[in-house]
């Protein structure tokens, strides 16, 4: 397998692409909060959690009795609006500075009550532009222009999850709410070329009390003089169909995560699979007797969400004397009868869920327990014949290596095909974790990896099975040592994803939701969590996957041999896709030089394909889901040989796509 080759870089005197600036507060009545580098928008996104109950919130304008509170019932702080008059104005104002690139702003918000009129706005000097509410009738609501556009029935007490993206250059915005975008392409209430502040309160004439946390807002800039379309539309699961992006929901059987709580974004998302661990321990607590609720309600629920269940078969039991670990790094059953009772819950397992799943794994991460790779050979081969027994036309999955650990596999494939046992395996799955996504190690090792399982296993497949980055720094686990911020996660994510999915790997995001070991949090969830399991809001790694999900699924085929030349001074990275019905390309293209950075300046580049086709192309920013018209001036073509002028790129893939591709 070969890496598309990126071109050497020649040119000087580039002209360098607008920074992007974040600025940072959005939330309660109105949270403004001056334009500064993504540092700041990051120390904003859980602001009042350091300030004392009781206190007004630093940085922010205040009418009436806005302080910052512990939320009952909760394990939250967060800003309280409290309204006990019918005349009096009860706000909270923050300005993040006159701008008029595009303004994402995301925010948590909770009312007491579902009989107050609660405001969140997005304002110019001419007043406000958007507008997300609850209605004193139950109802989520925003603004179409003038006219009232309904978001959905809210309930009181219960933390929304909104993001507003705002456009004063077509003057219109979407919503989303909790990670669905329930709106889009709405105009203006007030019209105007630049917003300056965020704005949030009770209504005057009510009386009633609104929480309003985590407030984010950046400012994303757009390419000079190329018109912006939209935003990508969302597509669910059952709505993509078929696509090699799945997603990770592991440690639920040592109840790390909440499935409960992260279940309404899992469908949403797009991801079309989704790997669980079976949870042998968790499921037969007594011998001999299994419990399967558990276990029961998170299948059938992502069944119901379109979303197709991977079941690893793992870890061990303690209930039993040799019975194995039961996490990370554990050993594999060894005691007779251990290994009998594995028999018998495999054999329990795939009866159960044969009618909802067809694709399992055996254990986790062999190599990073020591199990020498004959032993776990021997152990794959049993547990597979017993699926394979049970479920003739079962998908079986080995290795699940930590790393890419190619002496392992390769000892490994040798003693099953040794021993006449290969036929029972139909792929391997590794989890590479490095730094920098692209590393061209990584994919050296695929391609090594590739090779031993076409010799052992003729036609078996290779798939990354679990990878991800955290979103802060001091978070469990690999790469946990590292800064993280949410943006160079978000830029993580969608460069391991598009470049696997450029070598027509089959891909798994890690994970859906923050992980919460015994010791620490483990931040590589795509959803920000409470202490307490509970969802808090979708990252913006979160929006990135799901716009990627929507355009890059199997109606596409991955041209991994294709070559590109460019002027960027810098190496990059170029993965290209064809429809498989019209042949019409769609094209990711960024710097994978080094670790995701803390900056969203491009740089513009020239970018030629040979052997393109596109009949209408546009510009997608992966990471915000915006989609630009690429001007007439800056594109040509001569025989299938296309040239892209002006192309803003930095570490973050971009797209150019024919807009028969995108759906906005």
């Amino acid at each position: 397998m070969k890496r598309a080759a990126p071109a050497p870089v020649r040119p000087a005197g580039l002209r360098r692409g607008l920074p992007l600036l974040l600025s940072g507060a959005l939330l309660g009545a109105l949270v403004t909060v001056t334009t500064a580098g993504p540092a700041a928008a990051a120390d904003l996104s859980s602001t009042f959690d350091t300030v004392s109950p009781g206190s007004a919130a630093p940085g922010w304008t205040t009418a009436g009795d806005v302080t910052v509170q512990d939320v009952a019932g909760t394990v939250d702080r967060s800003l309280r609006l409290r309204d006990t008059s019918t005349t009096a104005a009860t706000t909270a104002r923050a300005a993040f500075g006159t701008t008029s690139q595009t303004v994402v702003a995301g925010f948590r918000l909770r009312a007491s009550q579902t009989t107050a009129t609660v405001g969140v706005h997005l304002d110019s000097s001419g007043g406000h532009s958007v507008t997300v509410a609850m209605s004193a009738a139950g109802r989520l609501y925003t603004y179409d222009g003038t006219a009232q556009r309904d978001l959905g029935a809210y309930a009181p007490n219960r933390w929304y999850d909104i993001r507003v993206v705002a456009r004063p250059g077509t003057a219109s915005a979407d919503v989303h709410v909790d990670g669905e975008r329930r709106a889009a392409g709405l105009a203006f209430r007030t019209s105007t070329t630049a917003l300056d502040s965020l704005q949030a309160g009770v209504s005057v004439g009510d009386t009633g009390t609104a929480h309003l946390d985590d407030v984010r807002t950046t400012v994303e800039s757009s390419p000079a003089g190329w018109p912006q379309l939209g935003t990508i539309a969302p597509r669910s699961a059952a709505q993509v169909g078929s696509s090699k992006l799945l997603i990770g929901a592991e440690t639920l059987d040592r109840g790390y995560v909440d499935y409960r709580a992260a279940a309404p974004y899992l469908g949403r998302l797009g991801a079309t699979g989704v790997r669980l661990q079976g949870g042998w321990a968790r499921t037969e607590k007594t011998k001999g007797v299994y419990d399967w609720t558990w276990l029961d309600e998170i299948v059938d629920d992502a069944v119901s969400r379109g979303v197709k269940p991977w079941l690893q078969l793992s870890y061990g039991n303690g209930a039993y004397t040799g019975g194995g670990g039961s996490g990370l790094g554990g050993q594999i059953p060894t005691s007779a009868e251990a290994l009998t009772a594995w028999d018998a819950w495999v054999t329990a397992m795939v009866r159960r869920y044969e009618d909802r799943v067809t694709e399992w794994e055996i254990w986790n991460e062999p190599n990073l327990g020591g199990i020498p790779a004959d032993t776990y050979a021997d152990f794959f081969a049993r547990t597979a014949a017993r699926v394979r027994a049970e479920q003739p036309d079962s998908v079986i999955f080995g290795l699940a290596e930590a790393g890419i650990d190619v002496p392992y596999a390769e000892d490994f494939l040798v003693r099953l095909a040794a021993q006449g046992k290969a036929g029972l395996l139909d792929g391997v799955s590794y989890h590479p974790y490095n730094p920098n996504p692209d590393d061209v190690w990584t994919y050296q090792q695929i391609g090594r990896l590739r090779t031993l399982v076409n010799q052992y296993a003729p036609g078996a497949v290779v798939r990354q099975g679990e990878n991800g980055a955290p979103s802060r720094p001091g978070s469990f686990g690999a790469l946990g040592d590292l800064d993280w911020t949410e943006l160079s996660q978000s830029k993580w994510f969608l460069r391991r994803l598009v470049h696997d999915l450029g070598q027509s790997i089959t891909t798994s995001a890690f994970s859906l939701s923050d992980l919460h070991y015994p010791s620490k949090v483990n931040s590589k969830g795509l959803l920000q969590t409470n202490t307490d399991k509970t969802i808090r809001y979708a990252k913006p790694s979160y929006y990135g996957v799901q716009a990627l999900a929507s355009v890059i699924d199997n109606s596409l085929q991955a041209k991994p041999q294709s070559t590109f030349t460019t002027d960027s001074s810098t190496a990059l990275t170029v993965q290209r896709f064809a429809k498989r019905d019209t042949g019409r390309q769609v094209v990711g293209v960024w710097n994978g030089t080094g670790k995701p950075n803390e900056s969203t300046a491009r740089t513009p580049v020239r970018l030629t394909l040979p052997e393109g086709d596109f009949a209408d192309p546009v510009y997608v920013d992966l990471r915000t889901g915006a989609v630009f018209d690429i001007p007439a001036a800056d594109w040509s073509v001569s025989g299938g040989t296309y040239t892209f002028r002006n192309v803003p790129v930095y570490d973050s893939p971009v797209l150019i796509a024919d807009r028969s591709t995108v759906r906005l």
